[in-house]
Parts: C-alpha cells; sequence; structure tokens
C-alpha cells in the first residue's frame, strides 16, 4: 500500500499556560543552586575556622617550646652551680640528684613537645591539602588580644547574615514552591498549535496546514490534589517551625560564643597577673638560694611555678584565638 498512499505530519505546540509549572519549576531550579552556593560557602568557613584552630594550637606549642627551652638552660646552669656546692660539701647528694630528675622530666617533656608539633603540623598540612615538609614555619606567631566589646554584634543584627539561617529561609521557600508547582498540575492547561499535513494517496498529492489550541482541564483528580496541597501546607509549617526553633538557637549560639570569649579574655588578665607573682617568687627565692636561705627544692619548686605561670599564659592566649575565631564565625563578621 506505500506505493498508493503515503502520509506526513508535523505539528508544533506551545504552551500558553500551564498552571504557572514552567515558572514555579525555573524559580524552584535557581532556588536550588542558591542553595547549593550557600552549603559551599558554609562548607568553606567550616574549614577555615578549623583551620585557624589547628594553627593557633601549633603556636602556642611553638611558644611552649621557646619556655621549656628557657627552663632547660636555668637548670642546666642550676646544675653546674649545685655540683659546685657539692663538691665543696655543702650540700647533700640529694640536692643534685633533684635537679639531674629535673633535667629528665624536662627532656622527656620536650620529647613529648616535639613530637606533638609535628603530628600537628602533619594534621594542619593534611587539612589545607598541601604536602608535608618539616622545615614548615609559621609567618604569623603573634598573638593579637581584642577586648571583645570591639567585636560584640548583636545577635538579631548577626543572624540575618548567618548561613544556616539563610539556608532555613530557603527551606520555607522551596517548599512554598513546591506547593505552587503541585497547585499548577491541578489547574487549567492551554496550549496552541500548529500542525502541518503532507497525503499522497495514489499519486494525488495534498498539503494543508492548520492552526488549533487546547484547553485541558483536570476533574477526576480534584479530590487527591486537595489532599497534596494539604501536605504541602503541613510542610510549610514544619519549615516555618524549624526556622523560628533553630534561629533562636543560633542566637543562643551567638551570646554563648561571646560569653566564652570574654571568659578568655579576663583569663589572660588572670594569668599575666600570676605570671608577674611568679617571676618576683622565682626572683626572691633565687636570691635567697645563693645567700643559702632556701633548698634546692625550694628552688626548682619556685622556677616550676614560673614555667608553668608562662605556659598558662601561652594558653590563655591561644585560646582567646582561638574563641575570637568562632566567634567571627559564629557572629557572620566574616562577612563584613
Amino acid at each position: 500500500t506505500l506505493d498508493y498512499m503515503n502520509i506526513g505530519l508535523v505539528s508544533a505546540v506551545q504552551p500558553v499556560y500551564a498552571g504557572g509549572q514552567v515558572r514555579t519549576g525555573y524559580k524552584l531550579a535557581s532556588l536550588g543552586k542558591t542553595i547549593n552556593e550557600k552549603s559551599l560557602e558554609l562548607s568553606k568557613e567550616e574549614v577555615l575556622v578549623k583551620t585557624e584552630q589547628y594553627y593557633w594550637t601549633l603556636v602556642s606549642l611553638q611558644a611552649k617550646r621557646k619556655t621549656l627551652s628557657s627552663y632547660e638552660k636555668l637548670l642546666n646552669n642550676l646544675q653546674k652551680d649545685v655540683q659546685v656546692t657539692f663538691n665543696a660539701g655543702l650540700i647533700e647528694k640529694s640536692d643534685l640528684l633533684k635537679v639531674k630528675m629535673k633535667i629528665s622530666e624536662v627532656e622527656a617533656s620536650k620529647l613529648k613537645l616535639e613530637n606533638g608539633i609535628e603530628m600537628l603540623k602533619m594534621a594542619l598540612c593534611q587539612h589545607i591539602g598541601i604536602s608535608y615538609n618539616e622545615g614548615i614555619t609559621l609567618q604569623d606567631t603573634t598573638f593579637v588580644i581584642k577586648n571583645p566589646e570591639s567585636l560584640y554584634v548583636t545577635p538579631e543584627d548577626a543572624l540575618p547574615n548567618r548561613k544556616e539561617y539563610q539556608l532555613m529561609n530557603n527551606a520555607v521557600d522551596a517548599e512554598v514552591l513546591q506547593k505552587r508547582l503541585s497547585k499548577g498540575e491541578y489547574l487549567p492547561q492551554l496550549a496552541i498549535g500548529v500542525q502541518g499535513r503532507y497525503l499522497d494517496i495514489a499519486d494525488q498529492q495534498n498539503t494543508y496546514g492548520i492552526a488549533f489550541a487546547t484547553l485541558s482541564i483536570p476533574i477526576s483528580d480534584w479530590w487527591g490534589g486537595k489532599h497534596k496541597i494539604q501536605e504541602h501546607n503541613i510542610k510549610i509549617e514544619i519549615a516555618k517551625n524549624n526556622l523560628d526553633e533553630n534561629s533562636e538557637l543560633l542566637k543562643l549560639q551567638m551570646s554563648q560564643s561571646f560569653c566564652e570569649l570574654t571568659e578568655s579574655f579576663k583569663l589572660i588578665s588572670v594569668a599575666n597577673a600570676q605570671l608577674e607573682l611568679a617571676t618576683e617568687h622565682v626572683k626572691a627565692v633565687t636570691d635567697n638560694f645563693r645567700a643559702g636561705v632556701v633548698s634546692t627544692s625550694d628552688l626548682l619548686e619556685a622556677q616550676a611555678a614560673y614555667q608553668e605561670a608562662e605556659d598558662n599564659l601561652t594558653d590563655a592566649q591561644s585560646t582567646y584565638q582561638i574563641k575570637e575565631t568562632i566567634y567571627n564565625q559564629v557572629a557572620a563578621r566574616n562577612e563584613n
């Protein structure tokens, strides 16, 4: 029959109104892209905060290494003095042994500290994605302590800048758009089109075209659609409730972080005061030791207290830098 009848048909249809589904779908896709971009930025912020934590902890350990080296030199000098005094028969051998034991403890502490520094360097390199090298050195090793009041941002002002808050708002918008998309499935749909037709019946050719319009009205699924819309309404309410609840948690997190920052700032003052007292104490004990008034044990105790006071100050300063980094993140100050 193909020798006697050939038919060709071409048609094109353009939706005029599809219940708003096309426009809503485009908005939903754009919103999805925005959510992905914000999620990526949030991940970057978390990586940067973790990097700074590694960094300032490493700075703290390197500062402690200097303190320990100074303490070791002090003990070595003390050992020489005590050795001379022991050789002169002015002190007992136990005093000399106490100094040697303290030097052994320092050597063990140095070994642990060096291992800790190298392990932390490895962790930092792995975290930022560079190859580990033993010769890696830190450029910025100075603690910069600022008054927390100069950093403070009210939680209400900071909240809109938090990526987490923005993502929760986007979640509400997404549920609203999903509802619109579902409603569009149950609305009338209008389209226009053209059609071209070619007929060849027993060599009698005939070509013609028509324009047409279609109107589709979904009727049978209206009842199911009603329940589906109600389901979307519930999802929207859930997203809004999550937004309200988590917004309060975010503001609480900011307030807590600022309290911790303020506390760490005050602890630096306490550590400074303790170091001043320890400095005066070790100086007085050293003078009395040379005058033969106090024992070697007293001097070793005073020196150990001085080293501990220096380490406490280093820890307080390092902790402050880390708390400042965390507060800058939770208060969205990195955006400024």
